[in-house]
């Protein structure tokens, strides 16, 4: 077992987004800081490996990054600078649907309620209101809990984000509109007859409508080796291969 004989004003254990997010945070404020990685490598489930072919590279875990893109946190850094790429597709989303054409998630809400038909007036009429100041219904869905800066929109959220995606789905829509919110409802990796799923559904969709989901060029690693990147120019430092354990007296 390696032992450190270092004094840090912080440890983060865990190298993944959030664990590199928190070290950066905190690094910009002025304390030193340590992240111990037990792999040996960083990025928690933000890592890419050969997996088949030679020069072929697979994502592990995440591979399209919805929140990533539009989190407030990321677009304060200049990740850009320690080369994170993100790449967009032309829509985020291609639904299936049997003897009729999939149905689309266009960054274009006109586009999308088209694509929608008789669902079109309802789908606008649900996500419409978050996409006047996208960003500022950001900060305060993905920010932490304090008094919102945009509390009514905050509340026409949780007021639909509540229920199951199949009850909203079922009370809002009737055609295509349903399987588009299906589908980004099932992120949540819950029934879709679970309270709050919905949250998911109306999250993703209405990200979609903001920036299409994109990739990051060379694969998910680019984002911790980013964020790695920007600890160390920081001053923070970062160690792999390290098992924690805890001592009491």
């Amino acid at each position: 077992m390696t032992e450190f004989r270092e004094t840090y004003d912080a440890v983060v254990v865990g190298s993944g987004p959030n664990g590199l997010c928190a070290a950066v945070a905190l690094a910009q404020a002025g304390a030193s800081v340590l992240v111990l990685e037990s792999s040996e490598e960083l990025g928690g489930g933000t890592r890419t490996a050969e997996l088949t072919l030679p020069g072929f590279q697979h994502d592990l875990c995440s591979a399209v990054h919805t929140m990533g893109v539009l989190s407030p946190f990321f677009r304060s850094l200049p990740l850009e600078a320690h080369g994170l790429r993100w790449i967009a597709p032309p829509a985020s989303v291609a639904h299936p649907l049997d003897d009729e054409p999939a149905v689309m998630l266009w960054p274009s809400l006109d586009q999308t309620c088209d694509d929608l038909g008789m669902d079109g007036p309802s789908y606008r009429k649900l996500l419409g209101p978050f996409l006047k100041d996208p960003h500022g219904f950001l900060e305060d869905a993905l920010g932490p809990l304090g008094l919102p800066r945009h509390p009514v929109t905050l509340a026409r959220f949780g007021l639909q984000a509540i229920w199951p995606a199949t009850w909203l789905a079922g009370r809002r829509f009737t055609g295509r509109a349903r399987a588009l919110f299906a589908g980004c409802a099932a992120h949540s990796i819950l029934p879709l007859d679970s309270l709050f799923t919905s949250a998911l559904g109306m999250m993703f969709t209405i990200a979609g409508h903001i920036e299409p989901w994109p990739v990051a060029a060379g694969g998910s690693q680019s984002i911790h080796r980013a964020l790695s990147s920007l600890l160390h120019e920081l001053g923070g430092k970062t160690r792999t291969g390290v098992r924690v354990t805890s001592h009491r007296d």
